[in-house]
């Protein structure tokens, strides 16, 4: 929405209420939208990323005794240990094998790469840093050298001396090793110093960046082993020719399955991918939303809990949004030291997951976890098999033994929520889910935990009729009356109501069908969720909206002190309305208006309000019934009041 007025500093553009009121899937993935779109960062952009290791001090064994059919495609038949009647919603996450003979063994592939990397890796955006590259595997003797143009990518990374890159392609690939990939293969490498590199990039050594790469790459054969939705990768030992100068150089590199060619062999398609499809008839997928929240809290991704490093896909049947992890460079397990991950101990992760697991029980996520237990040895075969030394191949068996063990332990919990002997399982209910066990409240404000999934809470206020009333918090919320008929209810904003009648009446909280009641590591507002329900002097609704005349004015009165109250005035407006609201006792406002009976495509004009006299005329771009809304901001003081002046 736009905003504007004469205080320059005050015009900004921001969307509407959103953020104002938190949802679930904001709470978890800040910038994911329910519905009509994705915020996946694009694939190719990975943000906060560190250096890949170098891998040129690769053991000369590794990979080499890999049996050729572990774990590198994840055949469909390698599910034997899977229980044998999972939920069909469980069913919905089983992905196919790759079709690529990329991932077809877990043996290390020797390549050859003649190129311009001297552009590559000085040219100051990626757009210059292209050159001609001829592709050669030294393990396919009498192949046919490959042609394709090589290109740097990534953000943090690029800062890096030695780029990740991709291989583009003139046309998809059919007889060689990137059959099946597409015309753009992404390929993630070492880093290597440079002047200016950060301090989540830099290794103290060749050894310490190759280790960072294999963490990385085993992370990824981890969640290979569940048939959810995650990247292939494959390890290459890359042999850099600088074509300018004729130096070489080998390194350990993985190559990563384009995200769209993973969509498809989970049957969907990948969001970009895209054409003619109705977004707005999209939502986030509640099972895949659980699945992506349970992965990311397993590998310890607190890099991806905020929307990042996502990949976005789309079931067209379903008419679901889906989400699959990537970019495990910074995950707890191999960079507790990173800043997101706050030093915490494999420990202490593995308690707050095991404090996230009692909070969001349900039976969808017993049946992940069931599913995931089923494929234990796996997961520990792709850590044993991995190349890593024998310190990082520790540190993995060991976070897989503490966190596999709480799932077995934390599986036992089913249906004994409410056993308070069990402090694993036990989920307190703090108020009842009906009538007749509600709590009593005053109008007011208040706070309340819905959790686990599922969980109701009931309140039972008294209110009195003809009484202007607004409702909202951060939490889904109903009001019946005592015959149970539904009387008002909100969900992303405040709305205003007068009762018919004096009596007692039940507000009902609760998240619906969502399956994440909070995430990992929660804020205090994030576990208590916000609730008000109380006496208004001016109505949040076009039915209780307070009517301005011109020539009078208005007071108004905040009343909340941890909420953000929302008062509506009804304006005529002619050619030159002077519109005033002088601010008390308050830090800032934002003021709203909107006119009557707009096109879909005119935005409402909005701007800050700051304490004092605030002249918002400028709004009220041409004559026209207009819908202004007052609406107050949390700062350092509560409550505060103003006056709306007309002329």
């Amino acid at each position: 929405m736009l905003m504007r007025g004469e205080r320059s500093t005050m015009v900004v553009v921001r969307e509407r209420n959103r953020a104002r009121w938190i949802t679930l899937a904001a709470l978890l993935l800040p910038g994911l939208v329910l519905s009509g779109a994705c915020a996946s960062e694009p694939p190719d952009t990975p943000k906060e990323s560190i250096a890949d290791p170098d891998g040129d001090e690769a053991p000369a064994d590794n990979g080499n005794e890999t049996p050729a059919d572990n774990g590198g495609e994840t055949p469909a038949d390698d599910g034997g240990e899977t229980p044998a009647d999972p939920s069909p919603d469980a069913q919905l996450f089983t992905c196919q094998a790759s079709k690529s003979p990329m991932f077809n063994s877990r043996d290390v592939l020797n390549m050859r790469i003649s190129a311009d990397f001297t552009k590559l890796n000085s040219a100051p955006t990626k757009e210059e840093s292209g050159s001609q590259a001829v592709i050669e595997l030294s393990d396919e003797s009498g192949a046919a050298p490959i042609t394709a143009n090589i290109v740097a990518r990534g953000v943090s990374r690029f800062r890096c001396g030695f780029r990740p890159f991709s291989l583009k392609f003139e046309a998809k690939q059919k007889d060689n090793i990137f059959a099946h990939l597409g015309k753009s293969v992404k390929f993630v490498t070492h880093c290597g110093d440079r002047e200016g590199l950060p301090p989540t990039l830099k290794a103290d050594s060749l050894e310490t960046y190759e280790q960072r790469l294999l963490m990385e790459d085993t992370v990824y054969q981890v969640l290979d082993q569940l048939q959810v939705p995650s990247l292939k990768t494959r390890l290459v030992r890359l042999t850099y020719h600088d074509a300018p100068t004729g130096k070489e150089e080998t390194h350990l590199a993985f190559v990563r399955e384009p995200e769209d060619e993973m969509a498809e062999r989970c049957g969907m398609v990948e969001w970009e991918d895209l054409s003619g499809v109705d977004t707005s008839q999209l939502e986030v997928d509640q099972h895949g939303l659980l699945l992506l929240n349970l992965l990311h809290d397993f590998v310890i991704q607190y890099d991806g809990i905020d929307g990042k490093n996502l990949v976005s896909m789309v079931d067209l049947d379903r008419k679901a949004i889906f989400y699959a992890p990537y970019d495990f460079d910074l995950v707890g397990v191999s960079r507790p030291d990173y800043v997101a991950n706050e030093g915490r101990t494999l420990e202490q992760n593995r308690d707050a997951f095991a404090d996230w697991l009692r909070r969001n029980q349900s039976p969808a996520l017993f049946d992940q976890i069931e599913l995931m237990l089923a494929r234990a040895d796996q997961m520990q075969r792709a850590v044993e098999q991995s190349g890593m030394n024998e310190e990082n191949q520790a540190v993995f068996s060991r976070w897989l033994s503490l966190y596999l063990g709480l799932l077995r332990d934390f599986h036992a919990c089913e249906g004994h929520t409410d056993d308070p002997s069990r402090p694993l399982c036990h989920v307190e209910d703090d108020h009842g889910d009906r009538p007749d066990s509600a709590s009593v409240v005053d109008p007011g404000e208040w706070s309340a935990r819905i959790e686990p999934p599922g969980d109701v809470d009931m309140f039972a206020v008294d209110l009195q009729a003809s009484t202007l009333y607004s409702l909202g918090g951060r939490v889904p919320l109903e009001l019946f009356d005592a015959q149970q008929n539904l009387v008002a209810s909100a969900s992303d904003r405040i709305v205003s109501f007068k009762p018919s009648q004096t009596g007692t009446y039940y507000l009902r909280a609760s998240l619906g069908e969502q399956m994440i009641s909070s995430p990992l590591l929660p804020r205090p507002d994030e576990l208590e969720r916000y609730i008000t329900l109380y006496t208004d002097d001016h109505g949040a609704s076009l039915e209780t909206a307070t009517t301005l005349e011109a020539g009078g004015a208005v007071e108004g009165k905040w009343e909340l002190a941890r909420g953000e109250d929302e008062d509506w005035f009804l304006v005529s407006a002619g050619a030159s309305t002077n519109l005033h609201i002088a601010l008390r006792d308050a830090d800032s406002g934002l003021v709203e208006v909107s006119r009557l009976g707009a096109p879909a495509d005119e935005l409402p004009l909005e701007e800050y309000l700051l304490e004092g006299d605030n002249d918002v005329s400028s709004l009220f771009e041409q004559p026209g019934e207009y819908v202004v809304r007052v609406i107050q901001l949390l700062g350092l003081r509560p409550n505060g009041s103003y006056t709306v002046t007309l002329q």
